[in-house]
């Protein structure tokens, strides 16, 4: 059994996202873990930065026409301005999941153009009127943005005072230092790397664009058959003084990366990892920086990063292990973590309020969950879903998959997930257990344990929540293992989401995606809502269980079954093979013959229905 996770562990540009090795060849590219969905991402409160400086311009491209699209060269491929926008080609990027994505947001589609020439893409997106910087000679840009990188291609910041003396770039224009107004948007980025979703660049523009009548900004991408770039939200900001922006800040309790929003006693490790990421926002050095974390709650502990000195737009990263109070086991409550960063100019920045940031996490000893949802610090919590209407040809059978590591013996008694108000009843579900193994084409193995068929009920999307008792308790060993839930959704008609914390960015496969269209799983880069019941906390739902149903022979040596219902009524019978696939789907007045005889030998799910309560049983076709 593997404990599948990041091999490195880096909260700094590029960190989040799961990066894989790939092969190129003639006939095309090989698939990353990371799959674009068909949704919108909802986000609910981003976490508060403060008023970093004053706004000199911005735009958040809901008005396409501020923006002038254009090509160098014979490769008409151009940027796309708009609403919805989404990749075209075979392995489609996700777009920006930026604040006002909503919006509108701007695309360059290389993946979908699909260039096999040879000759370079040299695509360019301008704003179409000046931007006056006079009166501010220290300027920053600054914008959300989402892009993987392939091989063959750089992505630049270009700026122009007469919007005349544009010039052409090449990816082997790596070194841009020499050639004024020209700028790489990620130096030194490894190929077949992807940022995390979204990410805020910030460029000092301030040699080419500081105090300046009219100043254009172009957005440059050059390469051959890449993959693709969003960007959203451009700013041009005064860069002020003297800031220090504390940006992020992390509490992992198995040192890996990973960061669980609640975890039992029992599987907290003596010692955690922490820190966060400082950035020297300002235009002057910074002396004597220093990250100081405390975390309040019923066994708080602290830590203190080394000081550092910080020149503009330079930054560091506080990464140490803390030894936790009485060897990890904290009493039960909610922590919660505050991170500021201090320095010998501290009266002299512009804003205080964005050097500290809030992370939480709950020692609980009913639930283990990789989702923070409730927990979250005020103004911190960014939620969206996933679901059977995510991708194209997965109505039925996704399975989202979160990863949890037991340090002790655990007895897991089942488990809850979250869904929306958008998901339907007559939906249903099957829960499972999984080793973390994942084979060398990323595939799932085979479930140590799983569920019968579970149906969503009215109640349960009413509620929010549906919570899955266990036949029978299953015990852990310590290891790593995935929670899944597999989706169906009688083939579109009944549509099922389960809500997806997106507040703190996971590594690797903590949170997983599984898809029966190709039989790989996915990196999630987020945390479902499905958490793992550690006692015996987790009781029968209310929801009623039809009785009088009889289904014989069983085994049914020729392949065909009985039902008989003690009552008359209006009943749809639904039969299920092993995977959750469905084989036969009739209606019945109380009694009818089921024929499977031209179906595989094996176990089958019957599952029967009156509208207001059902059931399942299982029979054997010998």
């Amino acid at each position: 059994m593997n404990r599948y996770y990041a091999s490195a562990f880096f909260f700094v540009l590029a960190s989040t996202g799961t990066v894989m090795a790939q092969t190129r060849t003639a006939q095309g590219r090989a698939l990353i873990p990371v799959k674009p969905t068909l949704d919108e991402t909802v986000p609910i409160g981003p976490a508060a930065m403060g008023e970093r400086s004053t706004v000199i311009w911005e735009d958040d491209f809901s008005t396409p026409s501020n923006w002038t699209l254009g090509y160098d060269g014979t490769l008409a491929l151009n940027w796309q301005v708009g609403v919805g926008l989404t990749n075209t080609g075979d392995y489609p990027t996700q777009p920006v999941n930026s604040p006002s994505q909503g919006n509108g947001y701007a695309m360059l589609d290389s993946d979908g153009f699909n260039n096999n020439t040879g000759l370079i893409e040299q695509s360019h997106m301008t704003t179409a009127n000046p931007i006056n910087t006079t009166g501010y000679d220290n300027v920053i840009l600054e914008f959300q943005t989402f892009y993987r990188k392939w091989t063959n291609e750089e992505i630049y910041i270009v700026v122009s005072t007469n919007n005349t003396d544009w010039i052409p770039l090449e990816p082997s224009s790596t070194d841009v230092t020499p050639i004024p107004g020209v700028y790489e948007v990620f130096p030194g980025m490894e190929v077949q790397a992807v940022i995390s979703n979204p990410t805020r660049v910030r460029i000092n523009i301030s040699d080419a664009a500081g105090n300046q009548p009219q100043v254009w900004i172009r957005f440059y991408w050059s390469g051959e058959w890449g993959y693709s770039w969003f960007v959203d939200d451009v700013k041009v900001l005064e860069q002020p003084a003297y800031e220090l922006v504390m940006e992020d800040g992390f509490l992992s309790h198995t040192g890996n990366g990973e960061e669980y929003g609640r975890v039992p006693q029992q599987h907290l490790n003596p010692t955690m990892r922490v820190g966060g990421s400082v950035l020297n926002f300002g235009v002057n050095a910074m002396t004597n920086c220093q990250v100081q974390m405390n975390v309040n709650g019923p066994s708080g502990f602290s830590a203190i990063g080394n000081s550092v000195n910080l020149a503009s737009a330079e930054s560091a990263t506080m990464d140490q292990s803390v030894n936790l109070p009485n060897g990890g086991a904290l009493a039960g409550g909610l922590y919660q973590g505050n991170f500021t960063v201090v320095a010998d100019e501290d009266d002299q920045e512009d804003d205080l309020g964005n050097n500290t940031y809030l992370r939480n996490f709950e020692v609980n000893p009913d639930w283990y969950s990789v989702d923070g949802i409730g927990n979250h610090p005020t103004g911190y919590q960014t939620l969206s879903s996933l679901g059977t209407n995510s991708f194209t040809g997965d109505s039925d059978g996704i399975i989202l998959l979160n990863q949890y590591p037991i340090r002790t013996a655990q007895t897991v008694h089942g488990l809850e997930f979250l869904i929306t108000s958008t998901s339907q009843e007559n939906s249903y579900v099957i829960c499972s257990i999984y080793d973390t193994t994942v084979t060398a084409t990323f595939d799932l193995l085979p479930p140590l344990y799983e569920t019968d068929v579970i149906d969503i009920t009215a109640a349960d999307v009413t509620a929010g929540r549906v919570v899955v008792p266990f036949d029978s308790p299953q015990l852990l060993q310590p290891n790593a293992y995935y929670i899944g839930v597999k989706l169906f959704s009688n083939g579109g008609v009944n549509n099922l989401r389960i809500v997806d914390d997106l507040t703190v960015p996971q590594p690797a496969l903590t949170s997983a995606i599984y898809l029966p269209s190709d039989s790989r799983i996915y990196s999630n880069g987020n945390g479902f809502a499905i958490r793992m019941a550690t006692t015996t906390l987790v009781s029968v739902p209310e929801a009623g269980e039809l009785a009088g149903i009889s289904i014989y022979p069983n085994p049914a040596l020729d392949g065909l079954v009985q039902f008989r219902s003690a009552t008359p009524g209006a009943f749809t019978i639904q039969v299920l093979d092993v995977l959750g696939q469905e084989v036969l789907n009739t209606r019945s007045n109380g009694s009818s013959t089921l024929d499977l005889s031209g179906h595989a030998k094996g176990a089958y799910l019957v599952r029967v229905s009156d509208g207001n309560a059902s059931t399942v049983q299982r029979v054997m076709v010998d």
